[in-house]
Formats: C-alpha cells, structure tokens, sequence
C-alpha cells in the first residue's frame, strides 16, 4: 500500500498579507529505497504538468519501494503574474531577474532567494532530482551538466540532449542544476516540449522517461516501462537564426527533422512591405531543435535554433 500525502511548506508572506506556500506530494512505498524529487513550473506558464498527472496513478500502484517528491508548481510567485490570459513567469516582475539564477537561495535573503532557499532545502533531500521546464516551441529533450549522468540520460530515452558545462559558465551559476551539483546532488532537466500546449505524444514520451528513471533507479520494476530512441545523442551547441525584419513568421520545417544548408525554415510576412513574403533559409546542416514560441516576431527575435550536424554525438 502506497503512502500517499500533501505537504504545504511556507515560503513568504506577499502582498496584501497572502501567504505563498509550495505543495509537495509525497508517495511512500512500505520498502525502502531511493527518493526522487520531481518539480515543475519554477517558470510560470511553463505547462510541463500534464505529465505529473500521469505519473500519479502510475505511482500509486506501481512504487514498489523508495519515495517520490513531487512539487508541482515550484514558484507560486510566477504563476501569479498574469496579463490578458498569458502567464509569463521567466522574470521577476520585482526585479528582472530570471527565477532559475537565484539558487541555492537563503531563508533571510530577497523574495527571490527566500524562494529557491524554500524549493532548494527540499530538493537537496534526494538521491536523484528533476527539473520539469518547456522551451518555446520544441520537441522533449534533457538537459544535464555531468557526463556521468548520462546513464540517466540515456535511460530517458529521449532522442537528443544537450549537455551544458554550466561550472565553466558564470551567468549559470545560480541555476537550480548548477547549485545542485555544487550540493553534490544528481539531477537532470527535462524540456518537456513547448510552452503553453497540450500535446499527448510529447507527454508520453516524458512520462514513459520518467519511469525509466524510475526503473534505474529501481523504484519500479523495469518490465513497467517501454523502450523509447534506441539512438541517443547529445549535443553543446544550439546556433539561433535572428528575424531580420518585424512580421508574422510561418514555420515550413517540422521540429526535430534534419535539415540541409539553403532548405526554407519558414517565411516572414514583412510587417513594412504587404507585398514582401521573405524566405528565411537555414545557414548549416543540422537538426531544428526549437522554433519561435508565436507567429509575432519582431527585427533581431529568434526564430529558430539548429543544432549543427557535427556537433549530434551518439551516447553510448
């Protein structure tokens, strides 16, 4: 039998004396065993939460032993700013900065920093952490920081990764990742597809990496989960395509396909120039990782990132 409860952890009083808490959901198998920790949304309008609702059932009947942490909505802050029906939770209205550059955070520091100190104690508890995000609009990909999680990395199953060495990047330093490792604490990231969409093939696609993980880190039984990309790579590079006028941008290439120097990545109808419909072709072989997350684009918006064919390495 499953040990199912919800905990609420006080993060600060707001505005208006309302109290902001995290709710964590926490599942307990009778054996013990390993315990993972899962949050979603620190960036608020990030939906990478269909697949937790997934993951429940299967967790209530299939933890055979160890816990699972599951903090849904890591930043109650974010979701709050809101302006005609979009939430846009990256930044802090307070003072610009981006939610995920202020870890490991401090329980007397700013707003921010009493946030990631409330999210990072509970984080740093686990044997194993992930980050649930979405990136514009793009395919399921992991994000990781140490080659020796790629066993993790792999068991996911998701077909391209990218690995970042945020320790030798400064403006990554306070990344909930970074801060992780510096806590001696494994994790990985998981782009769970595109911001603000409900798609089931990208959902099951993390869900099903999701038990994967799980299985490796023998939580579940391996004979619960499917095999996903047999053919796993991992990749450092994401080389952006700028807009080079203001319009409206319609993609002609379909995400995650390889692409060839000179193919038309989409077209811009040229705001300035009603008769003007601009080709917006691609600089190099690769594949199209991410896409613009709207049809709005201004002069200088990034409208597409390639992942250069040399730099997709197969992970063994």
């Amino acid at each position: 039998m499953i040990d199912y409860s919800i905990k609420k952890h006080r993060i600060l009083t707001a505005g208006g004396a309302t109290e902001l808490s995290l709710n964590e959901f926490v599942y307990k198998a009778p054996a013990a065993g390993k315990v993972l920790y899962i949050q979603s949304g620190l960036h608020g309008g990030e939906t990478s939460q269909w697949v937790l609702y997934q993951l429940h059932s299967f967790l209530m009947n299939n933890l055979k032993c160890g816990e699972v942490h599951i903090v849904p909505y890591a930043n109650p802050m974010a979701w709050m700013q809101r302006a005609y029906f979009s939430t846009f939770g990256k930044f802090s209205l307070l003072d610009g900065k981006d939610f995920n550059r202020c870890f490991p955070g401090k329980k007397d520091g700013d707003v921010n920093a009493r946030l990631c100190s409330a999210i990072f104690d509970l984080a740093t508890k686990a044997d194993f952490v992930l980050d649930l995000h979405t990136s514009k609009s793009s395919n399921p990909f992991a994000i990781y920081t140490k080659f020796e999680y790629e066993p993790m990395v792999k068991a996911c199953g998701l077909p391209y990764n990218q690995y970042s060495d945020d320790a030798s990047i400064p403006s990554l330093h306070g990344t909930f990742n970074a801060a992780l490792d510096r806590a001696g604490v494994a994790n990985v990231t998981i782009e769970c597809g595109s911001h603000n969409e409900y798609d089931e093939r990208k959902i099951n696609a993390v869900f099903n990496g999701i038990c994967s993980i799980l299985a490796e880190l023998n939580l579940v039984e391996k004979s619960l989960t499917n095999t996903l990309s047999t053919s796993i790579y991992r990749f450092e590079k994401r080389n952006k395509i700028f807009s080079p006028v203001c319009g409206l941008f319609k993609p002609e290439k379909e995400l995650g396909g390889k692409i060839k120097q000179g193919d038309v990545l989409g077209l811009i109808a040229n705001a300035s120039n009603l008769a003007e419909m601009i080709e917006v072709k691609a600089p190099i072989d690769g594949l199209l990782q991410v896409l613009t997350a709207g049809h709005i684009v201004w002069e200088g918006d990034v409208l597409a990132e390639i992942v250069p064919e040399e730099d997709l390495h197969l992970i063994p």
